[in-house]
């Protein structure tokens, strides 16, 4: 199943050609312990990412903390799993050049949230049931949609959809197929559900996020078991 995060891909792309810009073997180190260095440049860096992806602010300390353990999943896996770290450096060069990247943290960083997001994709498409998307819109305020009755060129109507099942329904079966089309019935009528990109986005933000904390016992195993 492709899931809908492309702008988490546009993310990588923006964020790691801002940073090839920079001429990291000037910037100030702020941790240089076995083998592993980085930079002001490095933790900017990882900031900013992991403030996109989680929208959640991360200090230094734990900044620090998180990188460290990065670079040594890398380094475990270049030697006990080096097709999972050529794969995914492969779908990496296919957005950057690799050989452009002056920092070594940066690639890793990259590495690390590519196979992160590797397991929330798996997760969503193996393990998310309907009831973890009924938990999803359960935590909305409301979940007010407009419908049409005429493939939306027209807006009859807006509702609150938070707890319907109809649309509970469709919308699980719809990140399976793909589709875009949704249709439910409404006191004995059908009705089409116009969702804009900013609602989408709104919505596939959530799932993400909710299957990001979804995998974390999963993906803390792969980790420390490299």
């Amino acid at each position: 199943m492709v899931f809908k995060y492309k702008y988490l891909i546009k993310l990588f792309l923006f964020l790691s050609i801002f940073f090839l810009m920079i001429n990291n073997t000037k910037a100030n180190i702020i941790y240089d312990k076995n083998n592993i260095i980085i930079t002001e440049i490095d933790l900017d860096y990882y900031k900013k990412i992991h403030y996109k992806n989680f929208n959640e602010i991360v200090n230094t300390s734990k900044a620090i903390k998180n990188l460290v353990i990065i670079k040594k999943l890398v380094n475990n896996l270049k030697k006990n799993n080096s097709v999972f770290l050529e794969r995914i450096d492969k779908d990496i060069s296919s957005e950057i050049d690799l050989e452009n990247i002056k920092s070594e943290i940066i690639l890793d960083i990259n590495r690390y949230f590519k196979t992160r997001i590797e397991f929330v994709y798996n997760y969503i498409k193996n393990d998310f049931k309907k009831n973890d998307l009924e938990n999803i819109f359960e935590s909305f305020n409301n979940l007010n949609l407009p419908l049409s009755n005429n493939n939306c060129l027209t807006i009859i109507k807006i509702v609150d959809l938070k707890y319907n099942s109809e649309f509970i329904n469709i919308f699980y079966k719809n990140l399976r197929t793909q589709s875009e089309i949704f249709e439910i019935p409404i006191d004995n009528k059908d009705y089409n559900v116009c969702i804009n990109e900013k609602n989408r986005e709104i919505i596939d933000n959530e799932i993400f996020k909710y299957a990001n904390t979804a995998i974390e016992d999963k993906f803390n195993e792969f980790i420390y078991a490299q």
